[in-house]
């Protein structure tokens, strides 16, 4: 009875020990050595050596033994059959009876497509500046949501970055009469460089405080003296 036990503890033991080692297997925006896609992005080797060719495989996680061929077209994987895990490549003679080279690990990471939107007044009196304020969001499937943002101000062609303005809220602060073209970018953030950016753009009127008026009234009654 207790060896049996012993046998299945050690069973479990050993489940968990391979079960955490694949989690760990698994391709991260942080991987060791990563090389990071965004979604329309070819993976794209170049030319092999002179007299070579390439092969390529692919494996969801990390293997010494990856079985699922890949097919290029021509010297790319096109960004339509990228996937995010482990790409190992290899050269071989194109001669007849050729060795093949070791395979190289290539752990690939795939960003899924991202939008950003803000909402914004259409337009605010110089004197209400204070209480406006421009709230930005990225939307993404992906697993990885850790986001970077920068707000700009927009004139014709040129984007000018607001100093500071790093965050997905922006307090506006100009008082100067007339349309402002706001500019929010965002994009994934991994380890302090920024991929796979999307931007959009809205314009807000300021509005000036109209001048004090001049008062006359007419027909006032006069007071009287009796």
């Amino acid at each position: 009875m207790r060896t049996s036990i012993k046998i299945s503890l050690l069973c479990v033991m050993i489940t968990a020990i391979f079960g955490y080692q694949n989690a760990r297997a698994q391709v991260i925006p942080t991987t060791t050595n990563v090389r990071l896609f965004c979604d329309a992005t070819d993976l794209d080797l170049g030319d092999a050596p002179n007299g070579e060719e390439w092969h390529v495989w692919y494996s969801a996680s990390e293997t010494t033994t990856p079985t699922d061929g890949v097919v290029l077209t021509g010297t790319t994987i096109p960004a339509a059959s990228l996937q995010t895990g482990y790409y190992y490549i290899a050269t071989q003679g194109t001669a007849e009876g050729s060795c093949m080279s070791e395979m190289v690990e290539v752990p690939v990471y795939k960003f899924a497509p991202l939008t950003v939107d803000f909402t914004a007044p259409s337009s605010y009196c110089i004197e209400d500046v204070a209480a406006q304020e421009l709230v930005g969001t990225a939307t993404s499937t992906d697993a990885y949501q850790n986001f970077a943002y920068q707000w700009y101000i927009v004139e014709g062609t040129t984007e000018t970055p607001i100093d500071g303005a790093t965050t997905a809220t922006y307090k506006p602060t100009s008082t100067t009469p007339g349309d402002i073209t706001y500019r929010l970018k965002g994009g994934y953030l991994v380890d302090a460089l920024r991929y796979c950016s999307a931007t959009v753009d809205k314009t807000v009127t300021v509005t000036a405080k109209p001048a004090t008026p001049t008062i006359t009234i007419e027909g006032n009654s006069s007071g009287e003296t009796w």
